[in-house]
């Protein structure tokens, strides 16, 4: 797996999908996550698991070290770009949708305790119940 994310790096492998380019740049100083870079372009690529992707990136986020955290803006950014947060009640009809902004967190339990939070404090909704979840934008 190493041996793959270091041919993409070195760009030895063709790069295809508009993802690769925010992760290449990856490969070398996180080359110990590989499992979860991996599995990060493989849910972005299918567009499949956003959740997943968001995980992956506070997984390498913890990881980081400290001269190495600044190479995680343009995955954030990607994700930030391509992955929305949607409301949906008891019956899984869409409420809202609304942006992704993981600046500020932590970790993805962080991430989701301060979104529940506002969505509480914030929105009024006539539901029973409200669900929240993430999910890759829709094309416009």
């Amino acid at each position: 797996m190493i041996l793959i994310l270091s041919l993409i790096s070195f760009g030895r492998v063709q790069l295809n999908h508009a993802f690769d380019p925010v992760l290449a740049p990856l490969a070398e100083p996180f080359c110990r996550q590989a499992d979860t870079l991996l599995d990060l372009r493989a849910c972005a690529l299918n567009k499949v698991r956003p959740g997943r992707c968001v995980a992956c990136y506070f997984a390498l986020q913890a990881a980081a070290a400290e001269r190495a955290i600044a190479r995680l803006c343009p995955l954030r950014t990607w994700l930030e770009t391509h992955i929305e947060v949607v409301a949906s009640d008891e019956a899984a009809r869409p409420l809202e949708a609304f942006p992704l902004r993981l600046t500020g967190s932590e970790d993805l339990e962080a991430y989701c305790r301060r979104t529940m939070a506002e969505f509480h404090e914030n929105r009024v909704y006539p539901a029973a119940s409200i669900n929240l979840a993430f999910r890759y934008k829709q094309a416009a």
